[in-house]
């Protein structure tokens, strides 16, 4: 650090030379050629691109400087030698280069932006296939096997497939389509797990249908019961009861594999013993079924029925490794934590040049550097800017940051608790 006061303040761009770091200050990102607004200075080459740019202050920030910016006098004697050296114009063909860069980046956004969009109506589509296919299964539908088993088939090939595209969406769905996405978004990670664990293809219909149909037995449940927040003792069983439910509705559909019954009646048991409907521990537990927990877990600790109670994917992970490692099957938790990524999607994050965003998509080869969609103020939510951080060799992720810490208008922006949805798109 360069200086113990972290105080920012405005300088004269004539005060600058390589290693301050700055701001440009009331600039929107369609008004400059630089990637970003706020970075270190690398060479004399930017100090006179910004001053061509009209730009006659800036504002440093010295925690992030490997040197402070010149004094007034030492700015007057270097204007003094300047008069007496030719002038160094920046030419054009560089500045016409770095235009061409920025576009191509914003051009490959728009890509990035259509192929989320495209992957959300598919998503959207598949939450309504699977509100028809529950419907026939506890209407006791002979037929509801084949159409779960190629349902479970069409969310492999779309969203498990390509593991180095997935993605994290920001759905704002109705109430009664977020009562399905939990049971896909189960589904989705416990077979990106499975894949990556090499289980065969009828391993992988059965985890897939066990995680679709985990929380079936809720349907026999009381709908109030299962809204209230404080359950009393007999209340708690009652609503515990529902793994026993659901395998039970299965097996008396009676086309349904036993294994897929197991997983659910099992989904709740801890390795531990302190799980629930029957306290089953270690290898007890159908390992099938304790990826499901696993996967279960993780997303009702992200989308928590208060959305101010949900922790980020970041936060989640870290929370299960660290403080329910006992609970889970750990060589699956870690499985887990391999297909999600360090920094999963929909962590907020604040990168090393002190811009803040939300992680949209992990980079499986390299972990560290995912692709974040900055908060910027001064560029339209709708055109927000995506960066993929494998392309920024001088940019990183600096550290994970908690809901409470975001301003209203940068919760807003990024919208981080919309209900999480993961999934991939072969393309």
């Amino acid at each position: 650090m360069a200086n113990s006061d972290t105080a920012e303040y405005r300088i004269q761009v004539d005060q600058l030379r390589p290693g301050v770091f700055i701001r440009l200050e009331r600039t929107s990102w369609f008004d400059h050629p630089f990637l970003f607004s706020n970075f270190k200075i690398k060479d004399d080459e930017q100090i006179a691109l910004i001053k061509k740019l009209g730009i006659t202050h800036v504002v440093c920030i010295p925690e992030k400087c490997d040197v402070l910016p010149a004094s007034p006098a030492e700015t007057k004697d270097e204007a003094e030698k300047q008069r007496t050296d030719p002038d160094k114009e920046l030419s054009q063909e560089v500045i016409d280069h770095l235009w061409e860069i920025k576009m191509e980046r914003a051009k490959r956004l728009r890509e990035k932006k259509d192929h989320i969009a495209r992957c959300e109506e598919r998503f959207n589509a598949c939450i309504k296939m699977f509100d028809s296919i529950l419907k026939n299964i506890l209407g006791g539908s002979i037929e509801s096997l084949g159409e779960a088993v190629a349902f479970v088939d069409r969310l492999s090939d779309y969203f498990v497939a390509d593991r180095e595209s997935t993605l994290h969406l920001m759905n704002v769905m109705e109430k009664g389509e977020a009562t399905y996405s939990h049971p896909m978004n189960v589904a989705v990670l416990s077979m990106m797990v499975g894949r990556e664990a090499g289980m065969s293809a009828d391993e992988m219909t059965a985890l897939g249908l066990g995680a679709l149909f985990h929380d079936i037995g809720k349907e026999q449940i009381d709908k109030r019961l299962l809204k209230k927040r404080d359950l009393n003792k007999t209340e708690l069983g009652v609503v515990r009861q529902h793994p026993v439910l659901g395998a039970k509705l299965l097996l008396e559909v009676d086309v349904f594999p036993k294994t897929v019954a197991r997983i659910v009646a099992q989904h709740h048991e801890r390795m531990d013993g302190s799980g629930y409907p029957s306290g089953l521990k270690g290898d007890a537990i159908d390992r099938l079924a304790r990826i499901v927990a696993v996967a279960d877990a993780y997303d009702n600790h992200c989308n928590h029925a208060d959305p101010m109670e949900s922790l980020t994917p970041y936060l989640a992970l870290s929370y299960m490794f660290g403080q329910q490692k006992t609970v889970f099957d750990v060589e699956i938790l870690a499985l887990f934590i391999r297909c999600l990524g360090v920094y999963p999607p929909g962590t907020v994050v604040e990168l090393s040049n002190g811009e803040v965003g939300m992680v949209m998509a992990v980079n499986p080869k390299n972990q560290l550097n995912p692709s974040v969609m900055l908060y910027d103020p001064a560029v339209p939510k709708k055109e927000a800017l995506i960066v993929d951080l494998a392309d920024e060799p001088d940019l990183r992720v600096e550290k994970s940051i908690r809901l409470a810490q975001l301003s209203k208008e940068a919760y807003d922006y990024l919208s981080p608790r919309a209900r999480i949805t993961y999934y991939v798109d072969p393309s």
